[in-house]
């Protein structure tokens, strides 16, 4: 308002001097000095200008600010009365009662605007007919004055009338404009506090999920940091248990202790939510399985969030709420994205529950090659050293007392000594052939069997494959597909009684096919299956974990009198 009080006063002051102006004109410059004498019209004016004055000094005065909102009336009895005492020039004046009206209209509603200018209008009007009868007796008043009197009349009626109610549609569609501009703010801001909230939720359960390997730390993280986004009333993470088709609860948020210990089957509703990969929101007391914790009988909506990653499901988030309404679109965005971070939990879980599996299975695997190792060593160069050692004793008594034998005896020690050379050369060849690596698979394979065949007179081993000379894999691929064809043939020498052992190796495009098959007496190989933590033995039951970790993949088959077949498939270099 005090803006608007001052942007008048210099208006006042420039129609002021306007004034000025047309009285000098009139009155051919008879301003100054001012007294009884000077025209009416300069009197007029100069208590015009000290009304300008006192106006400017009191709109530094806050409490007349409310008066001042009607001093246009006492502008428009000035130019009233300057309209009065100018003769016939009054049509010059009569565009300065458009400043107070159009001032006045602009903080007035239409009415009372229009008010202000019925009056605005009688002012002219008694001035314009108080000159002609008073000043100007003389001068006919003619029908045409009288038509552009009225005219003018009404033009001083309708525009402040007019202004305002323009004024009032402009403020309103302004004031329209600002509340839509409010909350649009206001929606950015709560926009921007909501994604803040968001994000430092996903920080917290991020953060957690990076200082600590327990799981459940996290998901409790993530449903406590879930109840910040979307406020919940109870929440809870249900896992999938030893149990086959049932689900327990691994982290809880406001759960009674009773529910804590429940576990839940997989039906029909359930196992859709777990094999799907969005949300679903349901009714608590119309899902039996649910119904079953006390907690969730007194909620109106639950949110289940399934924790799937690629094709294997963990189980499920649950969240509830005991108000009105449902979960909104946004928040259950919220709930899936947090739920993110607890499926990468499980999954470090899960691979770190690997790791630790393959580690025992290396270390199970490691005891077992020292203790087959031992025994070999104890059974073969061993033995055969002690008989050594013991046979030079028994060669130093023959030269007392019958020289004639020691020559038998020590071409004995030779071949005996021979055949532990050979039987060394053939265990460091099957613990590391170096063959393998200078001359590629095919090579060491034909070395390999042929110690074996001297060995094993009873079983044939065939080798085939006349398209792989040019054949070049990495040194670590061609170590691991050595060993499962080891393992293989192996197995069949010492548990099959084959008669027959094939190896075949066949180029299939970018890949290397190698089948390893016997006919021998064959085993069960789901039975197996089924015994094998039991048995605490690999084997070959283990050959597709090594072929995949070269990049490639195998595949037992066996039946009992069938044989067996290991089918192996490796990348080339």
């Amino acid at each position: 308002m005090l803006g608007g009080e001052r942007f008048y006063t210099l208006a006042r002051w420039i129609t002021l001097l306007l004034l000025f102006a047309i009285t000098s004109f009139l009155t051919e410059g008879a301003l100054w000095p001012v007294s009884i004498a000077s025209p009416p019209l300069v009197i007029v004016l100069w208590a015009y200008v000290a009304f300008g004055v006192l106006a400017t000094l009191l709109i530094f005065i806050p409490a007349v600010l409310p008066l001042l909102s009607y001093a246009y009336v006492v502008d428009l009895a000035f130019i009233s009365l300057m309209t009065f005492f100018g003769g016939e020039s009054t049509v010059v004046f009569f565009p300065l009662f458009l400043l107070p009206l159009i001032n006045a209209a602009v903080r007035q509603p239409p009415m009372m605007s229009l008010a202000s200018g019925v009056l605005a209008a009688g002012f002219y009007s008694i001035a314009f007919i108080a000159w002609h009868i008073i000043l100007a007796p003389g001068i006919e008043f003619e029908a045409l004055d009288g038509v552009a009197m009225g005219l003018r009349a009404l033009t001083l009626t309708l525009v402040p009338w007019v202004t305002s109610g323009l004024t009032e549609r402009w403020s309103e569609s302004n004031r329209a404009s600002v509340e839509l501009a409010r909350q649009e703010a206001e929606q950015a801001l709560n926009d921007a506090r909501a994604y803040r909230d968001q994000m430092r939720s996903l920080y917290e359960v991020a953060y957690t999920l990076a200082t600590t390997v327990d799981y459940r730390q996290v998901l409790e993280s993530t449903l406590r940091e879930s109840r910040k986004l979307v406020p919940f009333t109870t929440g809870f993470v249900l896992l999938s248990s030893e149990e086959a088709d049932t689900l327990s609860v691994a982290a809880s948020e406001s759960l009674d202790a009773n529910d804590q210990s429940l576990q839940l089957t997989v039906n029909a509703g359930i196992a859709e939510v777990l094999r799907g990969s969005e949300a679903r929101v349901v009714v608590p007391s119309q899902e039996p399985d649910l119904a079953r914790f006390s907690t969730l009988q007194r909620c109106t909506r639950a949110c289940l969030v399934p924790l799937r990653a690629n094709l294997r499901s963990y189980g499920m988030m649950v969240v509830a709420i005991d108000t009105p309404g449902s979960f909104t679109g946004e928040q259950i965005d919220h709930l899936t994205t947090l739920a993110n971070y607890a499926i990468i939990a499980l999954q470090n879980a899960q691979l770190i529950f690997d790791l630790k599996e393959e580690r025992n299975k290396l270390i199970s695997k490691e005891e077992v090659v020292r203790h087959q190792l031992a025994r070999d060593l104890h059974d073969g160069p061993a033995q055969a050293l002690a008989a050594l050692t013991m046979n030079i004793e028994f060669i130093k008594r023959l030269l007392e007392r019958d020289p004639s034998r020691v020559i038998e005896e020590l071409d004995k020690m030779s071949a005996l000594s021979k055949r532990t050379t050979y039987e060394v050369r053939t265990m460091l060849f099957e613990l590391r052939p170096l063959v393998l690596e200078t001359q590629g698979l095919r090579v060491t394979l034909e070395q390999y069997l042929e110690r074996f065949q001297n060995n094993n007179a009873g079983t044939k081993i065939v080798l085939e494959g006349s398209d792989v000379e040019d054949v070049h894999l990495e040194t670590k691929t061609e170590g691991t597909l050595f060993n499962i064809i080891q393992e293989a043939v192996n197995n069949a020498l010492k548990h099959a009684r084959a008669k027959h052992i094939w190896i075949r190796l066949r180029r299939e495009g970018k890949n290397l096919l190698t089948v390893v098959q016997d006919d021998g007496a064959g085993f069960d190989l789901q039975g197996v299956l089924r015994s094998y933590e039991k048995r605490g033995s690999f084997g070959l039951l283990n050959i597709d974990e090594r072929a995949r970790l070269v990049g490639g993949n195998a595949e037992l088959e066996s039946e009992p009198g069938k044989g067996t077949k290991v089918t192996i498939l490796v990348p080339l270099e």
